[in-house]
């Protein structure tokens, strides 16, 4: 009757990102550090050497981030949709959301600043594009047992 004519709206899944991603390489990564920790927060430059790993583990909606660095490691679980509270890498407690834009996860950090961080699949690349202010950053990372030769 009302819906005559109409179709019902499309059934989307989430890409699934579970897997060990290993960073393969960055992009204009020491401008996007100094303008989301600070100038204070950045004394040298990102060691060419350091090593990131995320961890993600998926259900549906449902996430597990654990990111691996040599300098620290961080656990998050949340649910895409939800608003939680975290600290972040100055100490300050923000607000973070998450939403999907087309097949893209978004969490936006809004604290003394705001970072937005684009998780994308292609093939076994993940490519995480982070942006706080004027700038912006790429992160290029492969799925385990895979190189970006292979993607």
């Amino acid at each position: 009757m009302g819906n005559k004519g109409k179709q019902p709206p499309a059934v989307t899944t989430p890409p699934d990102f579970s897997g060990r991603w290993n960073l393969e390489r960055t992009e204009q990564l020491e401008d996007y550090m100094r303008q989301s920790l600070g100038a204070d927060h950045v004394k040298h430059r990102f060691p060419k050497d350091m090593s990131v790993v995320n961890e993600i583990t998926q259900t549906g909606n449902h996430f597990r981030l654990k990111i691996i660095t040599n300098a620290g490691s961080s656990d998050t679980s949340f649910e895409v949709g939800d608003k939680w509270e975290e600290q972040d890498s100055t100490g300050d407690i923000c607000v973070v959301s998450s939403k999907w834009v087309g097949g893209k996860l978004v969490t936006i950090a809004e604290g003394r600043k705001t970072v937005t961080v684009t998780r994308e699949l292609r093939g076994n690349v993940m490519i995480t594009t982070m942006k706080c202010k004027n700038a912006t950053s790429r992160c290029i990372f492969s799925r385990e047992g895979t190189n970006l030769q292979q993607a």
